[in-house]
This record gives structure tokens, C-alpha cells and sequence, in this order.
């Protein structure tokens, strides 16, 4: 008889079922669910919707999951048009395929890929960071060399003598005068 396994996830979490059981085909394993999620989920037996609210069941055999079932009330999942595929949930992982042992490879992948993605992101949050003090540095040091050239400019125009306006040539009508006029009749 095949093995089916019977799985509870929460968002992105998962609880393996490592162990499995014994049922003729998948329509056994459907109303095994059935059950499940029945007395879990019915009060009268001890269980409790609430406490399972969002939880789902996943049904998955040897070629992969085949069933998902909400537990409790209300059973909300978040469904997009992701890449995973048209209606797929938001967050949930593909079907189960090669048993635990493969899914316990994928999660050590996955972990791995992480650990490599924060690392990354370390570095890069370091070279952001050393690249924006040499900016500091670098304007901080721009406004010095502009005070000083101001305060060199300032001095240097102290120490000149004022311009004068050059020599104007102005026509009376007695003849032509030369000088520092600034009005015709001066």
C-alpha cells in the first residue's frame, strides 16, 4: 500500500508528518483528512476552530502534495498570480516531491542561500557606509579650501589701493578739457 503523509503549515511554516501511513489510494487519504481537519476543528470532540485558524493540512504521497485543506475558522490564505503558478498561494512551497529527505535538502539550500544573501548584504551595507564617510570627508574638506580662499581674497583686496575710474575726455564749449570729470560742467 502506498505511504501518505499528512503535513500542518502556518504561512511559511511546516510541520512534517516523517512518518506516514498505510492507505489503499489518494480517495483513502482525502477522507482521512476529512477526518482529521473534523475533529480538530470540532468542539464537540475537544477541538478548537480558533486555535487553528489559518492552519492547513497537505496531503502529499509519493509523487507530491495533492490536497490542502483548512483546519480552523477561518481558514485564510492569500492567493496571487505568482510565478509559482496561476491561484497558487502566496508563501506556500511546491508540491512535495522524494519524501522528507529531499524536502530537508531543499530547507538546507534554502538556509544556506540566506546565510550567502545576509553576508552579501552586510558587505554591501559596509561599503555604503565607508563610501559615504570619504563623501563627508571629502565636502568637509571642499568647505575649508573655499573659507580659506574667501578669507585669502579678503585680505588681498584690503591691501589694494581703490581703483580710480581712467581719465574722460570732456567738450566744452571754450575747447577740450582733460581730467577726472564725472559731469560735463565740473
Amino acid at each position: 500500500m502506498p505511504l501518505y503523509f499528512f503535513h500542518l503549515t502556518f504561512g511559511d511554516r511546516v510541520a512534517l508528518d516523517e512518518e506516514g501511513v498505510e492507505l489503499p489510494n489518494r480517495s483513502a487519504a482525502c477522507a482521512e483528512a476529512r477526518a482529521v481537519v473534523r475533529d480538530l476543528s470540532d468542539p464537540t470532540t475537544g477541538g478548537n476552530p480558533r486555535r487553528w485558524a489559518s492552519w492547513f493540512l497537505l496531503v502529499a504521497d509519493s509523487r507530491g502534495a495533492f490536497l490542502r485543506a483548512g483546519l480552523g475558522h477561518p481558514a485564510l490564505q492569500v492567493v496571487s498570480k505568482d510565478p509559482g503558478g496561476p491561484g497558487r498561494p502566496v508563501g506556500s512551497h511546491p508540491p512535495l516531491a522524494g519524501g522528507t529527505a529531499a524536502v530537508a535538502e531543499e530547507y538546507a539550500a534554502l538556509r544556506h542561500r540566506t546565510v550567502q544573501l545576509l553576508e552579501r548584504n552586510r558587505q554591501l551595507r559596509s561599503e555604503l557606509s565607508a563610501g559615504f564617510q570619504e563623501c563627508e570627508q571629502s565636502r568637509s574638506r571642499a568647505l575649508q579650501l573655499v573659507s580659506s580662499a574667501r578669507l585669502v581674497e579678503g585680505h588681498r583686496g584690503a591691501a589694494k589701493p581703490a581703483r580710480r575710474s581712467p581719465p574722460e575726455l570732456v567738450l566744452l564749449p571754450g575747447g577740450l578739457r582733460i581730467g577726472h570729470a564725472r559731469h560735463p560742467l565740473d
